[in-house]
């Protein structure tokens, strides 16, 4: 009998010192307090909000719907990335345009690429038709006529072309596919001194 009153006893304590918002049943709806919670019991629903495109809003479905084609229809688009080359000049056949850029051809030795030009053999010789390019001249005025320009540039000197080139990824299919280069900057350096 001692046992069953101090059970009841402690069961009262625990009910007393639980907020009434905790309990459903005994919630008020009137008052400052807020009505009972409506969020359903249960576990989560297994059925999609859009059941005719389940991946929509979430950024990872793919484009096409089909399964095993997931992001494939942006990652073959070509992409530009950064195209350099280092070289020494064979010849120049370049012209000033009215905007100061420069357009024509250089013919040049290959001495260094990064990565995205690495097609450019190294030793090789090679053509770059060149349209409105800008120009650094980081030479001496060779023939002391006050200004650097064409004229000033020798067989030997250093030539760097930087640019764009068009990539794809190597699992998308480059049967119709060829790269596109554009040079946008041209740079004109004495030969190193050893």
């Amino acid at each position: 009998m001692i046992v069953r009153k101090t059970l009841l006893a402690a069961a009262a304590a625990a009910l007393m010192s639980t907020p009434a918002w905790a309990l459903p049943s005994q919630a008020s709806t009137h008052a400052t307090g807020h009505g009972p919670s409506t969020t359903p019991v249960g576990p989560p629903s297994t059925t999609p909000n859009d059941v005719d495109n389940p991946g929509k809003g979430h950024g990872h479905g793919n484009q096409s719907g089909t399964p095993g084609t997931h992001g494939k229809s942006h990652k073959c688009k070509p992409h530009r990335v950064g195209f350099i080359v280092s070289a020494t000049l064979v010849s120049q056949a370049l012209t000033l345009n009215s905007d100061g850029t420069y357009s024509g051809e250089v013919v040049v030795t290959v001495t260094h690429t990064n990565h995205h030009a690495g097609e450019e053999k190294v030793t090789t010789e090679k053509t770059y038709p060149l349209t409105k390019v800008h120009v650094t001249f980081g030479l001496a005025d060779t023939n002391s006529d006050g200004g650097v320009a064409l004229d000033d540039l020798a067989k030997g000197d250093r030539v760097m072309l930087i640019g764009k080139i068009t990539k794809l990824a190597k699992k998308c299919d480059h049967n119709n596919f060829t790269a596109q280069k554009t040079i946008r900057k041209l740079v004109f350096n004495a030969p190193a001194t050893v």
